[in-house]
């Protein structure tokens, strides 16, 4: 199986810059020392002028002034406002408690932290964002919050900075401008560089440049847009063209100068389009966040543009900026920024014959079909390409499940529920589908024929949650559905998820009735979904807390070999860490280290935080017992920092009692004070390098002097965005496509990287910009 997931991987991170930072420094120390003094500092100004990259720029520079963390939350394509504190919580890696509201999850989480929260694009939910970061701030008095909005959020001690265009051009010299020319100018310079091969800034063409920066009213996404026409116009051309369509365009609007700028601008980008460029443009913005090609194909083609050309059209707005480069580690995507999609979603509103609508209700069958293929294939080879594919396109399946839950047909509502509720649960991601789930719940009469699968994943969704009243209710309306409509399949599944509740509730001997039950209908039907095949892994569970190791070890086994017959790896793993748990109980700790560690390299590689979590704390029982108390200590305090973004337990509250008996004995052995040294030590672990200390892998060569002594980085600042690349997962091919450069100097780049941090591996790339991102 390929390694898939970044190790670090941690949705709050600041992104990476992919082209270079200009200018901008006063504003730059102005943040700094607001975010020093202030609690809630918004950046304003209108779209395009620079307030999310100043934000990101600002928040790395006061890094280390936050001992807890810097964190970046984009709200760009959260479309529905009751996942805000969701949201949040998956930035920083704060787990569901039960059913608690995840907004008191995140005060509760934040309390006692020194924390840099950073909210991107908030205006489209502004109340929302105003009320949680007011909550916030008074529960947590070391927080601070950095937000971008094109308006207020007037919450009380909120301090506003607008974000000013650019720093216009100096007076014209009569020589070639140095190092010291203006932000803008250097802007369209190193843009028009970066779009045609050879072109360069000179003492003949900068007094076009500085003409055209200053009709451009310094806003930079006017300014990259400009600079991309010079690959089909000369610049006397561009700044003719644009001049007079800004002049055109100037009376039509009214508000500030900029905004009429930047519109006009953006008009004349989508003048200079061809039609099925225009017609490509406006039907992507159906999309809340990044797509692939398949999507795009699939949902925007039809009625003047046919499926095997929107490639091509693609292309073409790819070469104009109007769409950009998004992929995410070997998959390749596509994504706008958020005025251009706004703009294409204006273009597609006032389009005849309500084609917005149509096109949406297809976007939820392109995605109901995606998901109807998945749960065939959850539980094959197939497995770990649907799960990363659930990972890129979340957003997209949430922001249509927003539109058209209440309205979509039934039949296809049914389907796509019942296997998103297997992505939720499987991604431990369960506050958001019992989010959903209740909608649906509260808005669709469920109680005829074809519910009763829909009813029992919110029921299993409830009961890892530790609602087990709700989901008790839940699982007999199910039952009986399912027994009234003859659906054995849905009868069988009812019976895994009341083995489960009863696990949960300490029922075992129920919970081995539910489960067997459910493993003679599976049997006989020839099921072959994801939940069949953890029956066996939950047999096991219940034989470990009977302590009956023979048996749990024999039924761990054969979820494993299940597993390996369908080649699958999500249930296997789990089966090894059961079974591992199982030997080293009854006293076999080589057998047991040797299928923990397998385990904890198949979850590294399918980034199961809650995998992880688990197989840390287990490897760290079998040192406990093999007389290494540091090194367990040491695993389990960073395993106590992926618990919290875990919390969800697969084996239910019982698993608690394990980590308390590799506490204890650990504290015995140490004392209290050595233990909590160790202890505190493995908190600070970056993941990656916790797992490789478990694995017993080498850990990466220490940098070369300078790499990280001072908090400075040896590296160039191109060379940041290299390492950041490697980090993704990227091979040089794709970070030479995704930085638009050739693929001899990426290839440099890394060798660069290589030699100045003395590393001789990806790998150590990749962690090390892990420990300077945490």
């Amino acid at each position: 199986m390929p390694l898939t997931a970044t190790l670090e991987r941690q949705t709050g991170r600041l992104p990476a810059e992919l082209t270079s930072f200009i200018g901008r420094q006063a504003e730059l120390e102005q943040v700094r020392r607001l975010i020093d003094g202030h609690r809630l500092v918004t950046l304003t100004g209108a779209g395009g002028v620079g307030k999310t990259r100043l934000a990101v720029r600002a928040a790395g520079l006061a890094r280390d002034a936050f001992r807890d963390g810097v964190f970046f939350v984009c709200l760009s394509d959260l479309t529905e406002p009751s996942l805000l504190a969701q949201a949040i919580c998956e930035a920083l890696g704060v787990g569901e408690q039960g059913d608690r509201p995840a907004a008191a999850c995140l005060a509760d989480h934040l309390a006692d932290l020194r924390v840099l929260l950073v909210l991107d694009t908030c205006e489209h939910m502004v109340d929302e964002c105003a009320t949680l970061s007011e909550a916030l701030l008074r529960s947590a008095p070391e927080l601070r919050v950095l937000a971008t909005s094109r308006q207020p959020l007037d919450v009380m001690g909120e301090y506003l900075f607008t974000v000013p265009p650019l720093g216009g051009p100096r007076a014209p010299r009569d020589t070639v401008p140095d190092g010291r020319e203006c932000d803008s100018v250097t802007l369209f310079a190193e843009r028009a560089a970066a779009t045609v091969q050879g072109w360069t800034l000179t003492r003949a063409n900068r007094d076009t440049v500085v003409r055209l920066c200053d009709r451009l009213d310094g806003i930079p996404l006017a300014i990259e847009l400009a600079a991309v026409q010079l690959r089909t116009f000369s610049l006397d051309q561009v700044l003719a063209r644009l001049g007079t369509h800004l002049f055109q365009a100037g009376g039509r609007r009214t508000g500030l100068q900029r905004h009429q700028t930047l519109r006009a601008t953006v008009d004349w980008s989508h003048a200079l389009c061809s039609p099925e460029e225009r017609l490509l443009w406006a039907r992507l913005s159906v999309f809340a966040a990044d797509f692939d090609l398949a999507a795009a194909e699939n949902i925007c083609s039809g009625d003047g543009l046919d499926a095997e050309h929107v490639a091509e059209v693609l292309t073409g707005l790819l070469d104009k900026s109007i769409v950009q480069r998004a992929d995410r580690g070997v998959r390749v995507r596509y994504r706008m920024l958020d005025t251009l999609r706004e703009y294409g979603s204006e273009r597609l509103a006032a389009r005849d014959g309500g084609e917005a609508g149509r096109l949406r209700s297809r976007c939820f069958e392109w995605y109901a079909g995606r998901l109807e293929r998945a749960r065939k294939e959850l539980a094959g080879p197939e497995q770990v390409q649907w799960l990363e594919w659930f990972d890129c396109e979340r957003a997209n399946v949430r922001d249509v499940l927003g539109r058209v839950l209440p309205t979509a047909h039934p039949e296809t509502v049914r389907g796509a529920m019942e296997t998103l509720g297997r992505f939720w649960v499987l991604k431990g991601v369960l506050g958001e589908g019992r989010h959903w789930m209740d909608r649906l719940l509260e808005t669709r009469d469920t109680t005829g024929p074809g519910w009763s699968g829909l009813l029992t994943m919110a029921a299993l969704a409830s009961t890892m949650q530790n609602d087990l009243a709700g989901g008790g209710a839940l699982l007999e309306r199910a039952l009986a559905q399912a027994q009234a409509e003859g659906d054995r399949a849905a009868v069988a599944d009812v019976y895994f998820c009341q083995g489960v509740a009863a696990l949960f509730a300490g029922d075992f001997d129920l919970s081995l009735d539910g489960l067997d039950r459910a493993d003679e209908i599976y049997r006989e039907t020839g099921c072959d979904d994801v939940l069949s095949l953890l029956v066996e892994v939950f047999r096991a569970v219940v034989h470990l807390f009977e302590n009956d190791f023979s048996a749990a070890v024999e039924h761990a086994d054969r979820a494993v070999r299940l597993g390996e017959e369908r080649e699958e790896f999500w249930v296997r793993s789990y089966g090894m860490l059961v079974g591992g748990l199982s030997l080293w109980l009854a006293g076999d700790l080589d057998g047991a280290v040797r299928r923990l560690r397998r385990a904890l390299r198949t979850k590294r590689d399918l980034g199961d935080r809650l995998g992880i979590t688990l197989g840390l704390e287990a490897i760290a029982g079998c040192l406990c017992s093999g007389g290494d108390h540091v090194r367990a200590a040491r695993l389990l305090g960073a395993a106590d920092r992926m618990r919290e973004s875990t919390r969800t337990s697969w084996f239910g509250p019982y698993h608690a009692v394990l980590r308390d008996l590799h506490i204890d004995k650990t504290v015995e052995a140490l004392g209290e004070a050595r233990y909590r040294t160790a202890f505190e030590e493995g908190e600070r672990l970056p993941l990656a390098l916790a797992i490789m200390e478990a694995l017993e892998e080498p850990a990466p060569a220490e940098p070369a002097a300078g790499a990280d002594g001072d908090g400075a980085s040896p590296l160039t600042e191109r060379e940041r965005q290299v390492a950041g690349l490697v980090a993704e997962g990227l091979s040089n091919r794709g970070i030479a496509e995704r930085l638009t450069i050739a693929k001899r100097t990426a290839d440099s780049h890394v060798e660069h990287i290589l030699a100045k941090l003395g590393f001789s591996s990806r790998a150590q790339i990749a962690v090390w910009i892990s420990e300077r991102d945490r």
